[in-house]
């Protein structure tokens, strides 16, 4: 919608007498009786790229899957919590620096994932964020309604790994998999959820310059959703 017509409505709306009074009940919201069959739908609409990974014995043919396709052979995680909240196997190999403020990766000769993941330890510094190829991320929450991804930013957690490299794997608990947006909206508690909220559907685009559409110009190119128990 132009400028135009947006500013045209609202000297309109100013000009009237009585405005028309705010509506007293919220409009109905879409349900969904399959949620799962409709985030996939509307994350393939997107451009995204449905992994469901609820069969423990699929996980690590789903992972280097991801890789393949990344075309990477490192994983940057971003912390030891999500990989225990998705049920992920692992060792932290032993090192003298610190996991809390450095980078997690694990790294797969020849794209290929087995598990127990063995995960190493890198001093968090420019020139190793800038050579991230694939990164991973946990969503607080997924809305099936529009295919959508909700990432929370708490404190240790910041948005790099989530925007930077060129490919982004989000690993998402169906029973964080919500219907709709109000659904969503009910479950936030203002407060408790860090100090900010990023809602992303789809790998990022832009047709600002010219209205030609230009992928990865504000975060990954590429963007995984890995469903778990």
């Amino acid at each position: 919608m132009s400028r135009s017509i947006i500013l045209g409505r609202i000297r309109q709306a100013l000009a009237r007498e009585r405005p028309e009074p705010l509506p007293l009940t919220v409009p109905e919201f879409p349900q969904y009786p399959q949620p799962v069959e409709k985030f996939t739908e509307e994350l393939e609409a997107s451009g995204g790229i449905f992994l469901d990974g609820r069969q423990p014995d699929q996980l690590a043919d789903l992972l280097s899957r991801v890789m393949k396709e990344a075309d990477a052979t490192e994983i940057y995680w971003e912390t030891e919590e999500m990989l225990d909240k998705h049920d992920i196997p692992f060792a932290l190999r032993k090192t003298k620096v610190s996991s809390q403020s450095s980078l997690l990766y694990s790294y797969h000769f020849r794209q290929e994932v087995k598990l127990p993941l063995t995960i190493r330890v890198k001093q968090r510094q420019r020139l190793e964020l800038a050579r991230i190829s694939l990164s991973a991320s946990s969503a607080r929450f997924g809305v099936a309604e529009t295919g959508t991804i909700v990432h929370a930013v708490r404190s240790g957690v910041g948005r790099l790994l989530s925007v930077l490299p060129p490919s982004h794997l989000v690993l998402l608990s169906e029973g964080d998999l919500l219907t709709n947006q109000k659904e969503l909206f009910s479950h936030l508690r203002l407060g408790e959820e860090g100090s900010a909220l990023t809602l992303v559907t789809g790998p990022s685009r832009t047709a600002d310059i010219e209205k030609t559409l230009v992928m990865g110009a504000h975060g990954p190119k590429q963007l995984f959703v890995l469903l778990t128990r």
